[in-house]
């Protein structure tokens, strides 16, 4: 597991940014984290990467919205479903095995899908750990579990880069 901290939300996408660069369809990424925690900024990088222009909004009432690029991007947001709902919707019985899938709170998936990609993890730094109100209501934890080496090593760059610019993207 790759672990990290993010200082903005700007850094956040950047993130994104570079997983989406490594994607060549057919990834499923899993989003988790509580409300406000950067979910759907992670997805609009991963867009980017993808080479997406339109712009990326939460699917929070559509549940799904797809996105073209370089690979199409299926974005779901499960924020108003339960297992049950989702089970019974038949969303994830039919993806395009050439898409990029994208599902914010993926938790609530139980383990109904196992064939993920990445399994991000984002949440807030704790008060404790940060003194500096603006700064601390910026950074994130981010935990990424990754079954693909090449991915996780593009994700190490990323890391090391933030390290040499002296911010505190690795830890």
């Amino acid at each position: 597991m790759l672990t990290l901290q993010t200082r903005s939300s700007h850094e956040t996408a950047e993130l994104g940014r570079v997983i989406g660069e490594r994607l060549k369809g057919g990834e499923i990424v899993l989003l988790e984290g509580p409300l406000g925690a950067g979910k759907t900024t992670m997805v609009q990088g991963i867009a980017r990467g993808l080479g997406v222009e339109k712009p990326v909004s939460s699917p929070s009432f559509v549940l799904e919205k797809i996105y073209e690029g370089r690979s199409p991007l299926h974005h779901f947001d499960f924020y108003r479903l339960d297992l049950e709902d989702i089970e019974e919707s038949g969303f994830l019985y039919d993806l395009d095995p050439e898409a990029v899938i994208v599902i914010e709170w993926a938790d609530r998936l139980g383990g109904m899908l196992s064939d993920w990609t990445l399994r991000i993890s984002i949440d807030f730094v704790s008060p404790s750990v940060h003194r500096g109100c603006f700064e601390r209501a910026e950074l994130r934890n981010v935990k990424i579990r990754v079954k693909d080496e090449g991915m996780a090593n593009g994700i190490e760059q990323f890391i090391q880069r933030g390290k040499a610019d002296g911010g505190k993207t690795g830890k």
